[in-house]
C-alpha cells in the first residue's frame, strides 16, 4: 500500500485555525518546496529559515502540523529520524522556527504579514524542532495505462497533476529494490509514503499523522 500524508486535525475545533501560520515573504505564493529540481531559496527567494507563528503546545506534542498555507510539509525532526531509519532517499531539510502566538504582533507585521526586526531570544517563545521536507529526485513509476482517472487511463485523460485519491485506481510500478520510504512521482501533487514508512512511524508512536491510502 502507498499512502499520502495529511495532518490529523481532530484537535482543531474551529474553521480557519491552524497549528502554525506562515510569516510571509516576497514570493511566498510560489514556494512549496515540492519540486525536486527547484532550489527555492536560491531561485525563488525563500529565506534560509522559514518562520511561522503557531501553537507551541501543539508543536510540542505533534510530529506533523496543520499549516497555512497547507502545501508545506512541516514534520518534526524526530519523524525525519524515523523515516531515515527505514531506508535512503535523497532529500534536504529546510529549517523552521515557530514563534508563540502571544508574540505574533511582535514578529509578524499586521499590515504586510511579513517578519518584523524583533529578535526572539527566549527559547520558551519558539520551537525549532520542525523542518520542511523537500525530496531531491523523482521516481518515474506511474502506470499510465492502468491508472484510471474517472474511468479513463491516465495517458488518455488529459489530466495534469493528480491530487490525493483522484486516481481510482492509482497504480505504481515498484522500482528495482522497492519504493523508498518517501518518494515523489512527477504526475502527483503530493509525496508518497511506503507501507514500511507508515509502520515505522506507528511503531514510534508519532502523533498528528493521517495516512490516506492511495491504492
Amino acid at each position: 500500500m502507498i499512502y499520502a500524508l495529511t495532518a490529523d486535525i481532530s484537535h482543531i475545533e474551529e474553521e480557519g485555525v491552524f497549528d502554525a501560520t506562515l510569516i510571509e515573504f516576497d514570493g511566498f505564493e510560489s514556494v512549496t518546496f515540492h519540486k525536486p529540481g527547484i532550489d527555492y531559496q536560491r531561485e525563488r527567494g525563500a529565506p534560509e529559515v522559514i518562520e511561522f507563528v503557531g501553537n507551541l503546545k501543539n508543536a510540542a506534542r505533534l510530529d506533523h502540523l496543520f499549516t497555512a498555507p497547507r502545501g508545506l510539509l512541516l514534520l518534526s525532526r524526530r519523524m525525519m529520524g524515523v523515516l531515515e531509519s527505514v531506508g535512503p532517499f535523497r532529500h534536504r531539510l529546510i529549517p523552521t522556527v515557530i514563534y508563540a502566538e502571544r508574540i505574533k504582533s511582535l514578529v509578524r507585521d499586521r499590515f504586510t504579514g511579513q517578519r518584523t526586526w524583533h529578535a526572539v531570544e527566549d527559547p520558551t517563545l519558539k520551537n525549532e524542532d520542525f523542518v520542511i521536507l523537500q525530496l531531491l529526485e523523482e521516481t518515474d513509476c506511474l502506470d499510465r495505462e492502468r491508472t484510471l482517472v474517472k474511468g479513463v487511463p491516465f495517458h488518455q485523460s488529459r489530466a495534469g497533476l493528480l491530487g490525493k485519491e483522484k486516481a481510482r485506481p492509482l497504480v505504481l510500478n515498484p522500482p528495482v529494490g522497492g519504493f523508498p520510504p518517501v518518494f515523489s512521482v512527477p504526475e502527483l501533487s503530493f509525496y508518497c509514503f511506503s507501507e514500511e514508512a507508515r509502520q515505522a512511524c506507528e511503531r514510534a508512536e508519532l502523533k498528528g499523522l493521517w495516512w490516506r491510502p492511495q491504492r
